[in-house]
């Protein structure tokens, strides 16, 4: 069976990108590192790829905001990057990689340059770094949540992964057709309806917060069951997913 081809972002200040290529690794991708300027100078073409993963950092130093110049250097690859979702391949932003989903359009809606939504600095004023527990929309058509439990335990690691809107009519709409696909249990950074990410319309498309290639295996869970330490933990589900779709 031939492997999905899954392109790892990377940019300034990327920093999950290694976790993030061997958590697609393990569970049967073809996972490469490319780094925007590549895509920007031709030497590698988004459409090329199955997958597509914006993982955690603090690109170009977070200046401006979190995400924002990744996303405005994206611009140019902007029909690329609408058309790859468009085809419903599969695409995760996981934390700065969330900010640069929303940054872009992608999330919620697709559309390049029209922001609706964005991450905003944490009520408590700084940096968090700790372990959550967050819910699973079950009614959500998130195709990378499929098969957790109701509940699960991920760390987060930002200081603006507070997610807001502007404008009440897109908060209702998200709410309408189940695009939350995860909430907090106990918001640690004031997110408007406690959450933590949200999906597109296809479920293909998916930014959290939280970082599930941080818990991948048991052993990274500082709670974890002694028992439990060579086992697979609910981070695994994430990127297993989006395998089984692409192939």
């Amino acid at each position: 069976m031939k492997k999905p081809k899954a392109m790892i972002l990377r940019g300034t200040a990327t920093n999950c990108d290694i976790e993030t290529f061997n958590s697609f690794k393990y569970v049967g991708a073809a996972p490469e590192l490319v780094h925007i300027n590549q895509l920007l100078a031709g030497e590698r073409r988004v459409l090329d790829y199955d997958i597509m993963a914006f993982p955690g950092g603090f690109s170009y130093g977070d200046d401006i905001s979190a995400g924002k110049i990744y996303a405005v250097k994206m611009r140019a690859l902007a029909a690329d990057f609408e058309a790859f979702v468009r085809d419903k391949r599969p695409v995760i932003g996981i934390c700065n990689g969330f900010q640069i989903l929303v940054k872009t359009g992608l999330l919620p809606e697709n559309k390049a340059n029209a922001q609706v939504s964005t991450l905003y600095t944490n009520d408590c004023g700084h940096f968090l770094a700790k372990w959550v527990k967050v819910k699973i929309n079950k009614k959500s058509p998130c195709i990378f949540t499929k098969g957790l439990p109701d509940e699960i335990d991920l760390p987060i690691a930002h200081g603006e992964g507070k997610f807001i809107v502007e404008d009440a009519k897109v908060m209702r709409s998200l709410i309408k057709r189940d695009l939350h696909a995860m909430t907090y249990s106990d918001n640690p950074n004031g997110s408007m309806l406690d959450i933590a990410g949200i999906t597109n319309p296809a479920g293909t498309c998916f930014g959290l917060m939280p970082h599930p290639e941080r818990n991948f295996f048991a052993w990274q869970n500082p709670d974890r069951p002694a028992a439990a330490r060579e086992a697979l933990a609910a981070g695994c589900q994430f990127f297993r997913n989006a395998v089984e779709y692409a192939v």
